[in-house]
């Protein structure tokens, strides 16, 4: 399988004028020769999920971003979804509810905004739509230097 490609900009190795080109050349394919991210909101949202979308879509357009990720998006959305409702829910529910038995116990619904929240928190990252996300597309990593015995000793 070799080695994970970096970005040309992000690259430190000594690579030759063609290998330079031929790396131009599969990132813009990477990312410019694909279809572009699709603008519209699916129909099989349904209406929170379409309004986050179309909340979103714009600024995701200015990232590397292609219709092949769209399906992560959707997930996003439909968990931005998930989240929304259940915070409803639960306002009117409450934290504590009482069981068949009388007893009080925690609103099972908590256990399905924590969830919600982190796969909102996992996709959203996925997408750049955080800042560090965000900041990882874009800042060059910076390899860090083997100290040599000569750096070491002088």
């Amino acid at each position: 399988m070799g080695r994970k490609l970096t970005l040309l900009d992000n690259n430190k190795m000594h690579m030759t004028k063609d290998e330079i080109e031929d790396r131009k050349a599969a990132e813009k394919l990477a990312s410019d020769g694909l279809v572009e991210m699709q603008v519209t909101a699916p129909n099989h949202m349904n209406s929170i999920a379409k309004q986050e979308y179309k909340r979103v879509i714009g600024d995701l357009q200015k990232l590397p971003l292609r219709n092949l990720d769209r399906a992560i998006l959707e997930n996003y959305c439909l968990w931005y979804s998930v989240f929304k409702e259940t915070s409803q829910k639960l306002t009117e529910q409450g934290n504590i509810i009482e069981d068949t038995d009388g007893e009080f116990k925690e609103n099972p619904l908590i256990r399905t905004l924590e969830k919600a929240t982190k796969n909102i928190r996992s996709t959203a990252s996925e997408l750049g739509l955080t800042v560090d996300s965000r900041l990882r597309l874009y800042l060059p990593k910076k390899e860090k230097k083997e100290e040599t015995m000569f750096d070491k000793f002088g």
